[in-house]
């Protein structure tokens, strides 16, 4: 009867993660081309809305879906709101690509690794690798940003500057009540997490 409870509970939690799932990436990119504009009268850049989303993609689904999620976003921008030729498509495919290999999760090899050589893991907080996934994701599309415009012949001011520092500055504001409450959404409350208790593997000198 246990078991039977838990699967279902586990049936119900993967059900709930891809649900959200399908939810969150088309909602972060309607919601940054409708919502995130009434925020540049106010503070004179727009946050981004949809590196929040690939930073909490990033750590509560894995690499591959960060690649993807990066990917559609790049489409969608590069087809519907072009601005720099390729810009959107190149950057967001390849930094949460790139991002995913320093932020998301170790994988269970790794794990098991570091239990068979009572080894002890340093790892941040899963929020804060979210936040800093974020807020890193608009750093390099900032710096890309203004790579092309001196590239494209246009002389760069402090103004530049300034506005991608408020840029990831103000995303970050943004990200961190969002993933507090997107990552509850994901993986439900915290009774129903379950945690292996394993203890460490020991390798004799046989």
């Amino acid at each position: 009867m246990m078991k039977s409870s838990f699967r279902v509970l586990r049936h119900a939690g993967s059900f709930r993660r891809y649900l959200v799932f399908l939810i969150l990436v088309p909602l972060g990119y309607l919601l940054q081309i409708s919502a995130m504009p009434y925020f540049h009268p106010l503070f004179g850049v727009t946050p981004n809305l949809m590196c929040i989303v690939i930073g909490i993609v990033t750590v509560a689904y894995g690499r591959l879906q960060a690649f993807w999620t990066g990917l559609l976003y790049g489409l969608l921008l590069e087809i519907m709101l072009p601005s720099f030729q390729y810009l959107n498509l190149g950057v967001y495919t390849l930094s949460s690509l790139f991002m995913s290999f320093i932020f998301s999760d170790r994988s269970l090899q790794q794990v098991e690794m570091d239990r068979a050589l009572n080894r002890k893991s340093r790892e941040m907080p899963a929020w804060l690798r979210t936040l800093l996934c974020a807020m890193s994701n608009v750093t390099l599309y900032e710096v890309i940003n203004i790579a092309y415009i001196y590239l494209g012949g246009s002389p760069l001011t402090i103004g530049h500057f300034l506005r991608g520092v408020e840029d990831v500055l103000l995303t970050g504001l943004l990200a961190l009540p969002l993933l507090f409450l997107i990552r509850r959404m994901i993986f439900g409350p915290k009774k129903e997490t379950r945690v292996l208790k394993n203890a460490p593997l020991v390798f004799g000198n046989k």
